[in-house]
């Protein structure tokens, strides 16, 4: 049995949608884990993101299996001290995903232990152990036997960011091997962080390669670099930590997880930051519903756009209106003057329109008044 500090690394409790580990020591603190399987990065990335800001999860990460399925699958991590926490902090991601247009799959009890177990077997039992030989991480089991080559990955050496996962996965699979990419999203003060990471994982120590000349010869720079694990610190692959100490802002590789034209402008996500920093500094509560879209105070909802979208504002109107109080905020200029001039918006009482240069000066104790709702 391996352990790291106060948690045995292969003891843990399945229930329902979630992988719960128990504290050794007195203090009794509990870590959880729940998988889900999604469809669209861009969907879940603000909601997720904002759920680490309010420390509703502790970190959340990307794992992608280097194989024929190409599985999408998040691992989210919650912690406490008790349990029925934890259930109340799982109960609100989900019910925070569950406003997204592609939904998410929670995976829950032997198909959520199986995902879990992936990375190393999918079955864990007493003869399961782990050993370092040489330079090399080995888990053996029931005559079976894996190793694992670990190598960090340096974000700011990768040219065409927006392509940069695809090719990687392609070069993998060019070179015959199989693996896990892991990108593990923490949080900082209110800046969103990320480390990344590539595993090597191989049935036969002679499979061994020497990616880190490979790979970094395919990329034309010093992409990756080979990170000698330890055995004890092996718990942060299998709870898809980073591996290294070297972080990079969320903010600065956004292009790096869409398609180029499923990026937002720096100038959305920018406001969005500044927006939700500006909350969490006022101690307002507030859940991020989409990209473009922000719940307040369960009383007030924070549309923020790029360009003017009658559409998109109409249809908020129909479904939400008139039971909370709408702040709109376009951040081009011309979108503003249209949206000024739509009738709807002149008539209701009960919204209102933030010139884009009147942000950066907002009074967000405005979220605090108490406002009357109305039913719909």
């Amino acid at each position: 049995m391996v352990k790291k500090g106060k948690y045995r690394l292969f003891s843990y409790l399945l229930e329902n949608h979630l992988i719960y580990y128990k504290s050794l020591k007195l203090n009794n603190k509990l870590i959880a884990f729940a998988l889900i399987e999604y469809s669209n990065f861009k969907s879940v990335e603000p909601i997720l993101d904002a759920l680490l800001r309010n420390r509703v999860i502790k970190y959340y990460s990307i794992q992608i299996e280097i194989n024929e399925k190409r599985e999408k699958i998040l691992l989210l991590n919650f912690e406490d001290y008790q349990k029925e926490n934890i259930i109340k902090a799982f109960n609100i991601v989900r019910q925070n995903l569950a406003e997204i247009e592609k939904p998410v799959k929670f995976l829950k009890e032997k198909i959520l232990e199986k995902k879990f177990l992936t990375i190393f077997f999918q079955d864990i039992n007493s003869s399961t152990s782990i050993s370092k030989t040489t330079e090399v991480i080995t888990i053996s089991g029931e005559n079976k036997l894996k190793s694992f080559d670990f190598f960090s990955i340096d974000l700011n050496s990768i040219k065409k960011r927006n392509s940069f996962i695809v090719n990687f996965i392609n070069l993998v699979k060019n070179l015959g091997r199989r693996g896990f990419l892991i990108f593990n999203f923490q949080i900082e003060n209110y800046d969103i962080k990320i480390s990344a990471y590539f595993v090597d994982v191989y049935e036969n120590i002679k499979n061994s390669l020497n990616y880190e000349d490979k790979i970094n010869s395919f990329f034309h720079c010093n992409l990756i670099k080979r990170q000698y694990i330890k055995i004890h610190s092996i718990y942060s692959y299998f709870w898809r930590l980073g591996i290294s100490n070297t972080y990079f802002f969320l903010s600065d590789f956004y292009e790096l997880f869409f398609p180029q034209k499923d990026i937002y402008s720096q100038e959305l996500f920018d406001t969005n930051n500044q927006i939700e920093k500006n909350l969490l500094s006022n101690k307002i509560e507030y859940l991020r519903l989409s990209t473009n879209l922000l719940l307040i105070e369960n009383s007030y909802l924070f549309i923020i756009l790029e360009n003017f979208n009658s559409q998109y504002i109409h249809r908020i109107l129909r479904d939400h209106y008139p039971k909370y109080f709408i702040y709109i905020l376009i951040l081009d200029e011309l979108g503003y003057k249209k949206l000024l001039k739509m009738n709807s918006i002149k008539l209701i009482e009960s919204i209102k329109v933030i010139h884009p240069e009147e942000i950066q000066k907002f009074n967000f104790q405005e979220f605090k008044r108490i406002i009357p709702l109305k039913d719909p």
